[in-house]
């Protein structure tokens, strides 16, 4: 399908595509429905090529549907959003490795030994 077979379908989604941008164009951030994460804006590739808003996570959107994102002016949130601008508050991410002496093994393996024999 392209635009010459279709313009209507291609108006529509142009129309649809430059509502959602306005809807942000104030800096607005993005919640998903009802959902409590609020998420940073990015613009993203949609329907013929039109970019409506998404969440820069990239976190999936139920198909894309234009109605599911809405816009939101308290702060984001989102974890991902967060990690993916530089705006992630330091030290709230858990160690996987240890890298202090004090929390690593005493043995350096990977506990204690199995002393019953």
């Amino acid at each position: 399908m392209t635009a010459s077979e279709t313009p209507e379908v291609y108006a529509a989604l142009a129309v649809i595509a430059a509502a959602a941008r306005s809807a942000y164009a104030d800096g607005s951030n993005l919640r998903v429905r009802s959902s409590g994460i609020v998420h940073e804006v990015a613009m993203t590739r949609w329907f013929a090529e039109e970019r409506m808003p998404g969440p820069a996570c990239q976190v999936g959107v139920s198909g894309w549907d234009p109605g599911a994102a809405h816009p939101d002016r308290g702060p984001v949130t989102c974890r991902r959003c967060l990690k993916l601008t530089g705006h992630e508050p330091p030290g709230e991410q858990l160690e996987l490795f240890p890298t202090t002496e004090q929390d690593a093994p005493a043995d350096g393996g990977d506990g204690p030994a199995n002393t019953t024999a």
